[in-house]
């Protein structure tokens, strides 16, 4: 869903579940920037919001309030798992969906993705990674060899100065 949603409307008498072809009661009528429609059941709804919460959802609802000059206020109250509740407009609502589904869609890529790197690693791990990795108690000797290296390299470099100096190339 990178497309912007424009307007969410709920259907209070139901219908057919596109995904599930099963009946459910309400479903939500979402329209896109590109005048496209989708139609979402509760479980679908109640994903997403948990994802750009990053929270689980419990239940929410549409609250409508009529104010004394007749116009219609439409809010949503999302309830957690833990009980914490926020309560948004209807454009809240939209970016909320929005941001849950493009969560969602990084989650199925990064996974998609480390199934792909397993799937590539070498047969032999021991021959394609590190001999530090492969034997960890020659870390010691490691460290002591490069220290003589680069003893000994000082000490030449200091030698080849010395000859340089004294002129005798």
């Amino acid at each position: 869903m990178s497309k912007e949603i424009l307007r969410i409307k709920q259907i209070d008498e139901g219908g057919e579940n596109p995904k599930t072809k099963l009946p459910e009661k309400p479903l939500w009528e979402l329209t896109f920037d590109d005048s496209s429609v989708r139609i979402l059941g509760k479980p679908k709804m109640e994903e997403y919001i948990s994802k750009s919460y990053d929270n689980t959802v419990h239940h929410f609802r549409r609250h409508i309030t009529i104010l004394k000059d007749d116009r219609r206020v439409i809010l949503w109250s999302v309830v957690f798992c833990d009980y914490q509740s926020v309560l948004l407009s209807g454009s809240e609502l939209c970016n909320k969906i929005m941001l849950g589904h493009q969560r969602k869609d990084e989650e199925e890529y990064k996974e998609l993705e480390e199934s792909l790197a397993k799937k590539n690693l070498p047969l032999n791990h021991f021959l394609f990674s590190d001999s530090e990795e492969q034997y960890p108690f020659l870390k010691k000797e490691r460290y002591e060899l490069d220290e003589l290296r680069k003893k000994s390299l000082k000490n030449l470099n200091e030698e080849e100065d010395k000859i340089n100096l004294e002129g005798n190339y």
